[in-house]
C-alpha cells in the first residue's frame, strides 16, 4: 500500500516499523497510486498544498498529525494555534464522530495528552468540527463530517501515555486507506 507523507518522516517511520501492519510503501508527493495522505510539518510548499488538494478532491483518507494539524486547518481556512505547553488530565470525544468509534467510547476519557500548541473552536476551519477537546476547551483531535475520512490530530499518536484505544488511530486509519 502507498501512503503519502508530507514531512519529516524519520521519527514516523520508526514509530509506526513498531506497529504490526501491510507493507507500506511512503510517498512524497500524491499520485494516482497512493491511498492516503499523512501530513506531519505546519507549513506547506506549494506542492505539497497541491498534494492535499489533490487528496481532498480524490477523497483519499487524509491525517494530519502534531503539526500536520495546524497545516491541515489553515489549508481550509483555519486559524494559527497559539503555544501552549501543558498536559490535559482529562479529554472529551464527541459522541457519534469517527474518532470516538475509532477509540471505542465517548464522553470524559482521562489522560496525559501533551499539547505544545493550541486551538480552539473559534479557530477551526469550518470545514471541520472538534471530536477530542480537552476540559479547557481546547480542540486536540477534529474530523471532516460525513464520509470523508479528513482529521487532524494534535497530540503524538505513538505515545504510550496515551489512553487506551488512542493506538488505533492510525492503524484503522491504515486500514481505511487500504480498502
Amino acid at each position: 500500500m502507498k501512503i503519502t507523507v508530507i514531512g519529516d518522516t524519520s521519527d514516523f517511520l520508526q514509530a509506526i516499523s513498531k506497529i504490526d501492519l501491510p507493507k507500506l510503501e511512503i510517498a512524497k508527493e500524491i499520485d494516482v497510486n497512493s491511498k492516503g495522505l499523512i501530513i506531519l510539518d505546519d507549513s506547506l510548499s506549494n506542492s505539497e498544498k497541491i498534494s492535499l488538494a489533490k487528496s481532498n478532491e480524490l477523497q483519499i483518507p487524509i491525517l494530519g498529525v502534531q503539526n500536520g494539524f495546524d497545516a491541515l486547518n489553515q489549508f481550509f481556512g483555519g486559524n494559527l494555534s497559539v503555544t501552549n505547553d501543558k498536559i490535559c488530565q482529562q479529554v472529551f470525544l464527541s459522541p457519534g464522530a469517527k474518532l470516538s468509534h475509532i477509540i471505542g467510547g465517548s464522553g470524559w476519557v482521562k489522560g496525559n495528552l501533551k499539547l505544545k500548541k493550541t486551538i480552539f473552536n473559534k479557530d477551526l476551519s469550518n470545514n471541520f468540527f472538534a471530536s477530542i477537546i480537552s476540559e479547557d476547551g481546547e480542540i486536540l483531535g477534529f474530523e471532516k463530517p460525513g464520509n470523508d475520512w479528513q482529521f487532524g490530530i494534535r497530540f503524538d499518536i505513538f505515545s504510550e501515555e496515551n489512553p487506551r484505544g488512542f493506538e488505533k488511530i492510525i492503524t484503522v486509519f491504515l486500514d481505511r486507506c487500504n480498502e
